[in-house]
């Protein structure tokens, strides 16, 4: 035991001993201008097999389903778009939830895009609706929405559906009813949203307090392809308008 310390004091000496300190003696840099040289030259067979996929995916993204009345964009505190998005998530929910749903919110940078005036594709629609969002269902009480609302404020708004009507003042609210009733702090609230706020992102902590939860695995992105197909369908362009469901008061 006693030769083992030895042999590792002897062993630390010897490495503090051999410490070498190293300085910066010259430094130098030059200009190297890229050009097509430094290109590697493509796989043929890959460039081949990706051709014809997108081909094919270029064609399908290219189809027609709809047309819109009105050009629609996105932002706060309401908008075109935004309102559009909500609506639809209402009316989902209306038809998927027992009794309705009672409202649907989005965040507004759900969007990628905005909806032109016109036919609308697929691409469009996948151009919008770029992420995967899916659409959840909450039921939460009416103590927790108040909490939501309170982040719309502190926010300046976001997507909402049209039964809302939403006042805020100085980043609070001022008012709030849904279907023009005052928030029954005791009540469960059925909601329409997406996965990512349901998990509490974008501001949206107090979903996180939901009673109860489905995530239905269901995109937002298709279910606005299958409300544009139906609204095809009955012969009617798609449109929207801002209808002070939220308010700012300076």
């Amino acid at each position: 035991m006693r030769l083992k310390l030895i042999f590792t004091a002897l062993l630390l000496v010897s490495l503090v001993s051999c410490k070498t300190f190293y300085t910066m003696g010259e430094m130098s840099g030059g200009i190297t201008k890229m050009g097509a040289s430094y290109d590697r030259a493509s796989d043929k067979n890959m460039e081949r097999l990706v051709n014809k996929y997108k081909s094919k995916l270029d064609k399908e993204m290219n189809v027609v389903i709809g047309s819109s009345s009105q050009p629609m964009d996105y932002g706060i505190p309401e908008s075109l778009l935004t309102n559009f998005t909500s609506d639809v998530m209402k009316a989902y929910g209306d038809e998927h939830l027992e009794g309705g749903a009672d409202i649907a919110v989005m965040n507004v940078h759900g969007h990628r895009s905005a909806m032109p005036k016109g036919n609308i594709s697929i691409g469009n629609l996948y151009e919008i609706y770029s992420f995967d969002n899916s659409i959840a269902f909450l039921y939460l009480k009416g103590a927790d929405l108040r909490k939501i609302f309170d982040s719309y404020a502190g926010m300046g708004g976001a997507g909402i559906s049209s039964n809302v009507k939403l006042v805020i003042e100085n980043a609070k609210v001022k008012s709030v009813t849904i279907d023009d009733k005052s928030i029954n702090d005791n009540k469960i609230y059925k909601i329409v949203t997406l996965d990512y706020l349901a998990d509490g992102n974008n501001g949206m902590d107090a979903f996180k307090n939901a009673v109860d939860s489905d995530y239905t695995g269901v995109t937002l992105r298709d279910v606005v392809i299958d409300y544009v197909k139906e609204q095809t369908r009955q012969g009617k362009a798609l449109s929207s308008k801002l209808d002070g469901r939220i308010t700012i008061k300076k």
